[in-house]
């Protein structure tokens, strides 16, 4: 069975887009998984929280967030 999870596509995440310059997607994950530094940094994934369950890719206006195989 393949497993799957979430990674952030750089050419489509524009944190300046998002109130704040925070993403909206890291307030969506009950586990954490996305990380934000700093406001309008691009969020960081935490691979090993990831539980591939794609909650935040539809939060995400831009359509950064995209869930691939692991």
């Amino acid at each position: 069975m393949q497993m799957q999870l979430v990674v952030v596509d750089k050419d489509k995440c524009r944190p300046g887009v998002c109130e704040n310059g925070v993403c909206i997607a890291t307030y969506s994950c009950n586990w954490k998984v996305l990380e934000q530094h700093k406001p309008y940094d691009l969020p960081v994934i935490n691979l090993s929280r990831c539980l591939g369950c794609a909650r935040c890719t539809s939060i995400c206006p831009l359509g950064a967030l995209q869930v691939v195989d692991r």
